[in-house]
């Protein structure tokens, strides 16, 4: 498991949405009729509230080894947050949490800390999938090669994506998200681990969470997402 807690923000419905998706793809636990997976909706937060989610998280999961607290709220006191704050540090052996909420300018920065923005799901473009294999590959490519072979890597790629077939071209942006979305596997696995500087990875894991959105558009700005990815991969990911 990469990570223990994550946030989700915007339209409340839309999040929930999302963080089912996250549940049901990334940590391949099934929704319907699953007893480890809690779904809670609130319009405001209390401190009553924080208390009967660390009451829940305590508990041990019943069908698995993984149990997940989806918390969706309006708004949330402060005095809530604080409550959360240890739960959210040092969950229980298991627990994975989600909160989803309308901005994250209302997370406060002791609870932000803690928590990383929610993966956002594979949506595969049409014209094809690529193996878990060559998804490897790729992504060791960029992980394991010097700048100067990251640079080459991603020149080919954004060379690709000029072809006159569109099949090709398509197949090149794939390319490109699936590289983004192994960098950011392989970035929670190494906050996991605790290798290298922990802002860096927190930092080089909101910007992916901001690109991957917009590579699924088929007609992303390639070229500066990836220049700037090649500045910012952080070297603990070697």
């Amino acid at each position: 498991m990469a990570h223990h807690a994550y946030f989700s923000t915007g339209d409340l419905d839309e999040g929930l949405a999302r963080a089912r998706e996250f549940v049901q793809y990334e940590l391949g636990l099934p929704l319907e009729g699953n007893p480890d997976i809690f779904e809670l909706r609130y319009g405001l937060f209390s401190v009553a509230d924080a208390r009967a989610v660390n009451d829940l998280a305590r508990q041990s999961p019943v069908a698995g080894e993984t149990k997940v607290l989806i918390v969706a709220t309006g708004r949330l006191f402060h005095e809530a947050q604080n409550a959360l704050l240890k739960l959210f540090e040092e969950p229980p052996e298991g627990t994975v949490l989600i909160l989803v909420v309308p901005s994250e300018g209302i997370i406060l920065p002791t609870l932000r800390s803690r928590i990383l923005p929610l993966p956002t799901g594979r949506q595969a473009f049409p014209e094809g999938k690529r193996t878990k294999k060559e998804e490897s590959e790729i992504v060791e490519a960029f992980i394991t090669g010097t700048s100067a072979a990251r640079e080459k890597l991603v020149a080919k790629l954004l060379d690709k994506t000029k072809s006159d077939k569109d099949t090709e071209k398509q197949a090149a942006r794939l390319e490109a998200l699936t590289l983004a979305e192994g960098l950011m596997r392989a970035g929670y696995r190494a906050r996991k681990e605790g290798s290298g500087n922990d802002a860096a990875l927190v930092a080089f894991l909101t910007d992916l969470n901001s690109f991957i959105p917009i590579l699924h558009d088929r007609a992303a700005p390639l070229k500066p997402i990836f220049e700037h990815l090649l500045l910012v991969t952080p070297a603990s990911l070697r």
